[in-house]
């Protein structure tokens, strides 16, 4: 049975949408059932998370005719292939028969097989065949298809959208591509390094929301990130719109006989709901946040380095990156306990340094109302 939110809002005591909005203007937080509550994880599946565009792979992951890659879109899993044509598609990751998935690792193969009972379907997401099919009567595999979804390329980057008649990526990205274009083009030229996977303890939204303001960062990150670069509000941009968010901060934390005047800095970008991506002159990356349930999240960072950096340089950096996402995590698994106690209605945000928040949360609502 489908839910709204005004369902969840009767059940919640929540206010009305208006003036969840005005509190935001206020500088209140989101309430706390909309980090804990089954029926909001339920309904961010539908209104959210089937509806957004999210990042799916490198664009090294379907570089070749039959490559294929898999991933996820909230609760929805999905396998992106790049056709004989030439053509990337997305298809939801699950046959048509008995709902078992295509694949469950990237690959390259001519045809997508199920492996539970055979369904064999074309990149193009055509069934072929379908063992034993020639017994059923009125049985024609041209009429059966995996389910699409939307693709799009973001420079290097390969985005999905599980909305097969999603508006174009660029809609959402228009007021940040700017910034984009300069950031994308230094880190193509990165190479990876390594996979950082974090299970979190908490709802989504926390995670996505300590990831997109650097309050933090002096205090809990002071051995870490806040080390590594500037963090001051006068030091440190950060600026949003309704669906990105951006953040710049020069590096304090440099290698010996390096000058500054010559360094790019940090520079960071974040898309509505869970992508992220970032470099500085040594190291860059680009993640995602996934809801495994209403007090539950997955993390995955992927890390890559400039050629040439020095390799120490570039071993601190990562390892700067790991301690500062699992502190992170400590952070957002001890939030999810204060949101849990029911015994404070929301909090208070300080809008000249959390602005992001505000505009993240907002988007949220409005998506959720819609």
């Amino acid at each position: 049975m489908a839910i709204s939110l005004d369902d969840v809002r009767d059940r919640y005591a929540l206010p009305s949408v208006d003036q969840l909005l005005a509190d935001l203007d206020a500088g209140e937080t989101l309430p706390a059932p909309f980090y804990y509550a089954p029926e909001i994880h339920q309904l961010e599946q539908e209104k959210i998370f089937s509806k957004s565009w999210q990042y799916a792979c490198h664009e090294s992951a379907v570089a070749k005719p039959g490559d294929y890659a898999v991933t996820r879109a909230g609760a929805i899993p999905i396998i992106v292939t790049h056709g004989r044509d030439g053509q990337l598609r997305g298809f939801v990751n699950v046959c048509r028969h008995r709902l078992h998935s295509i694949a469950e690792e990237n690959g390259n193969k001519p045809l997508l097989q199920c492996p539970y009972h055979g369904w064999t379907y074309g990149l193009d997401g055509k069934l072929k065949t379908a063992p034993r099919s020639q017994r059923e009567p009125n049985f024609d595999c041209s009429t059966i298809s995996l389910e699409p979804v939307s693709v799009e390329r973001w420079d290097q980057w390969i985005f999905v959208n599980p909305d097969p008649n999603a508006a174009p990526l660029a809609t959402v990205t228009a007021d940040i591509r700017s910034r984009t274009d300069e950031l994308n083009a230094d880190l193509r030229d990165y190479e990876f390094q390594i996979r950082y996977e974090y299970d979190m303890e908490c709802n989504w939204k926390l995670w996505a929301e300590n990831a997109v303001e650097c309050y933090h960062c002096p205090t809990l990150h002071s051995t870490s990130f806040g080390k590594t670069y500037h963090t001051s509000p006068d030091d440190y941009a950060i600026d949003s719109s309704d669906n990105t968010i951006w953040h710049a901060g020069p590096i304090k934390w440099l290698p010996t006989n390096v000058d500054p005047e010559g360094l790019k800095g940090f520079r960071f970008a974040f898309t509505f709901p869970s992508s992220f991506f970032a470099l500085d002159d040594y190291v860059g990356f680009i993640g995602s946040i996934q809801p495994v349930g209403p007090q539950k999240s997955w993390a995955f960072v992927d890390m890559y380095a400039k050629p040439g950096a020095d390799p120490i340089v570039v071993k601190e950096w990562l390892d700067m990156w790991d301690r500062t996402l699992i502190e992170d995590k400590r952070a957002t698994d001890i939030q999810q306990i204060g949101y849990n106690s029911g015994r404070v209605r929301a909090g208070r945000l300080l809008l000249d340094s959390e602005s992001p928040l505000q505009s993240f949360m907002r988007t949220a609502v409005t998506a959720l109302s819609s």
